[in-house]
């Protein structure tokens, strides 16, 4: 199946990629395969954003203010729900639907990916969708499970946890550790590793894997054997340090030319993060399970983040990535230039999608046991 892109494109990616020093963190930089612009937006993502911000000079900004009320989790669910993928993947990939019981009784469901020939003694990716916690499913990362899967005859799973605000926390986060838990007793049976079960999640999905992260040590277990971050959300309580704090206009690369679309479009999504409190229906936010960065363990297993250059969300994670380093936690930080938030749900339409599940993929290889 077609890409939408030319596949030199992810080699270009590769081979121009370097590493260098932000804030106190070694990272790789992925600069923008066919743009050498600085602070520029990848010609590919711009294309979206602009008609994005042309929509929102005629929309009243309360339009993109998160808060509880059905109405805006209505509308905001069909923003974040959007299947924005395209198929790439050739071979049958195939799909089983199943379901790990709650404590509640209730049957959450998961879904296994699988190749017709998957290596033996597979390491496992257990994927937990991002959306804010109150959006999102298999369907956006469907693709890029798949991807996985075709490149490493690995197995993936993903789980559709239950969405806030119907379910308040901490229903959504102990849905994704009973999946973990469920995976960690039967994945031998597919023919899976159960000491090589890497947590990965984008977004929300990067809280909800440092989660399951965290209650996999409270509880003295080895079931997470590595946990991938993309972009993920790690300081919701919105603690400032050194680390944390950032501005716009000096701390972010932004190409003059493009400001009036990129500039909006980080601001839009820093709003909608404080509005997360109300959406989980909870004020204790300063946790190291809703935020992670306020208490990080020596004990965390190896790490991988991977976040854009014009994603508010950059910040908190080299400060997360910077605690994690100081601990001696083996972690790798990739930062894509010319990307915002969620390029993971674009595979088939951005290069940075298809490189970034390579080397989620070399990472699994690399650090599975």
């Amino acid at each position: 199946m077609p890409r939408e892109y030319d596949v030199s494109l992810v080699k270009q990616i590769k081979e121009k990629q370097y590493k260098e020093i932000r804030r106190d963190v070694e990272i790789i930089v992925k600069p923008i395969p066919d743009c050498d612009i600085d602070g520029a937006m990848d010609p590919r993502v711009y294309k979206g954003a602009k008609k994005m911000s042309m929509i929102m000079k005629f929309m009243p900004k309360s339009m993109f203010q998160m808060d509880a009320s059905p109405k805006s989790i209505k509308r905001l669910r069909k923003m974040f729900n959007s299947v924005d993928s395209t198929p790439m993947v050739e071979e049958k990939i195939e799909e089983h639907s199943f379901t790990a019981k709650a404590a509640d009784g209730f049957d959450i469901p998961m879904t296994r990916f699988m190749s017709q020939k998957p290596v033996e003694n597979a390491p496992v990716l257990y994927f937990i969708h991002g959306g804010g916690f109150f959006a999102g499913s298999t369907d956006v990362v469907r693709e890029a499970l798949k991807l996985f899967v075709s490149q490493t005859n690995m197995i993936a799973v993903s789980i559709d946890y239950r969405l806030a605000p119907e379910n308040p926390y901490p229903i959504g986060h102990n849905d994704c550790y009973t999946g973990l838990r469920f995976l960690a007793d039967h994945v031998a049976e597919w023919g899976g590793d159960p000491r090589s079960i890497f947590v990965a999640g984008d977004s929300a999905g990067g809280n909800l894997t440092s989660y399951c992260s965290n209650r996999n040590i409270e509880e003295n277990r080895d079931d997470v054997c590595g946990q991938i971050l993309l972009y993920p959300t790690l300081n919701m309580g919105g603690v400032k340090d050194p680390y944390t704090t950032f501005d716009i206009d000096q701390d972010i690369a932004i190409y003059d030319k493009q400001k009036s679309v990129i500039k909006p479009g980080i601001e839009m999504m820093a709003g909608m993060s404080s509005g997360l409190s109300e959406v989980l229906g909870t004020k204790d936010i300063l946790t190291k399970y809703l935020s992670p960065y306020v208490s990080v363990s020596e004990k965390m297993p190896v790490t991988m983040i991977t976040s854009g250059e014009h994603d508010f969300l950059t910040f908190e994670s080299l400060a997360y990535a910077k605690k994690l380093v100081d601990l001696g936690v083996d972690t790798t930080f990739t930062l894509y230039k010319g990307m915002g938030h969620a390029y993971i749900d674009h595979v088939g339409n951005f290069p940075q999608a298809e490189d970034c599940m390579e080397d989620i993929s070399a990472f699994v290889q690399k650090n599975r046991r």
